[in-house]
């Protein structure tokens, strides 16, 4: 049975969107990151964030050009369900942005992939005014000419760690594992993890030693990052072409959700990956996963050439209650909103081609 879903607000990003990432931390929920990735000579109908089928001659020309890159910060007002734009930063194309969990030195703290291959950390702090703002903090270079940073996840998602570990992912297939000490990023460890785009990384919130990678070789591996080389304990071809998003359950120990270009969302359990324990069909490449973060088996997915769907996860049952289907271009970015609402769920969605951030609510 499908979920009536409401939409709230719209906005034009100028720039081709494919981040948006509500702040996790109690009581800045209401700040909202939306990241762009646009090429100078503005060619983004036929050359954008790579796809699986870009051939060899195509990527090269591509990563001849420069991509430019908008960090935008807005406010969720939630009397009357609008965002209101506090902060416009001018960067290098964003590939993801994630939030830590927890507050780093008193501060929410958000880390920042692009395409020349950094990380860079901004603090959410009071620099006058009333709203909060983005300062820069410090910045990480993987190392390699021509390297986009694709991914990063925290390793905060379930415990709190003064010292956390970021995984990035990167276009030449490596993981980076990274430690923040002292507000600078230090290099733990690098490893080669596919022998094509690594398109996403993610920890295993439960067991942070534990590193999920997915790449363009169709290929969904398991890490453990102890190991010195990190060695692989699992590799999966169960998905039948580029692996683009993993998300670890916070709340349900063992629960895994992974996304790809063949257009199916899996369902795991970590402790025997073989076959997913529900495999759903969603009719679009799944670019993003994210759980619902109040503890509900709701997982948001963003299918590219398929919008937005809210998917319930039942058991071995997994299906789609609900779907925002207003983005007129590829589905890239999405993100819930952390505040507790009365049975309502508050959405933010970001889309590429047509550089459009909307707001949405479905309520169950």
């Amino acid at each position: 049975m499908s979920i009536d879903v409401k939409s709230l607000y719209s906005w034009d990003t100028e720039y081709s969107a494919d981040s948006a990432e509500f702040c996790p931390v109690e009581p800045y929920h209401n700040y909202l990151a939306v990241g762009t990735y646009q090429l100078a000579d503005n060619e983004t109908e036929n050359s954008g964030i790579p796809e699986v089928s870009s051939s060899e001659e195509s990527k090269e020309k591509d990563m001849a050009k420069k991509r430019l890159g908008r960090l935008y910060v807005k406010y969720f007002k939630t009397d009357d369900k609008k965002l209101i734009l506090i902060q416009k930063i001018e960067v290098e194309a964003i590939l993801d942005m994630k939030w830590c969990q927890h507050t780093y030195s008193g501060d929410p703290i958000l880390a920042v992939a692009n395409s020349v291959g950094h990380i860079l950390l901004y603090r959410l702090k009071s620099i006058g005014g009333e709203y909060l703002q983005l300062v820069f903090c410090s910045k990480y270079e993987i190392g390699e000419e021509d390297t986009l940073a694709l991914s990063l996840d925290w390793s905060s998602g379930k415990y709190r760690d003064d010292s956390p570990l970021i995984t990035v992912s990167d276009s030449r297939g490596k993981i980076h594992i990274l430690q923040l000490c002292n507000s600078e990023l230090i290099l733990c460890k690098n490893f080669s993890a596919h022998g094509f785009e690594a398109w996403i990384t993610s920890f295993d919130y439960w067991s942070p030693q534990i590193v999920y990678t997915g790449g363009d070789d169709s290929k969904f591996r398991k890490f453990d990052i102890r190991c010195n080389p990190a060695i692989p304990l699992v590799t999966s071809m169960f998905h039948k072409a580029g692996v683009t998003s993993i998300h670890s359950s916070a709340f349900s120990e063992h629960l895994l959700a992974s996304g790809s270009y063949d257009e199916t969302v899996n369902l795991w359990d970590t402790r025997k990956i073989k076959n997913p324990i529900s495999s759903l069909p969603v009719d679009g490449g799944v670019w993003r996963l994210k759980w619902d973060p109040n503890g509900k088996n709701y997982l948001l997915s963003a299918c590219m050439h398929n919008g937005f769907h809210i998917l319930k996860n039942s058991g071995t049952d997994t299906h789609i209650i609900a779907s925002f289907m207003e983005h007129k271009s590829l589905a890239y970015g999405a993100d819930w909103y952390y505040g507790r609402l009365e049975n309502s769920h508050i959405i933010a969605s970001a889309s590429f081609y047509d550089h459009l951030l909307c707001l949405w609510e479905f309520t169950g």
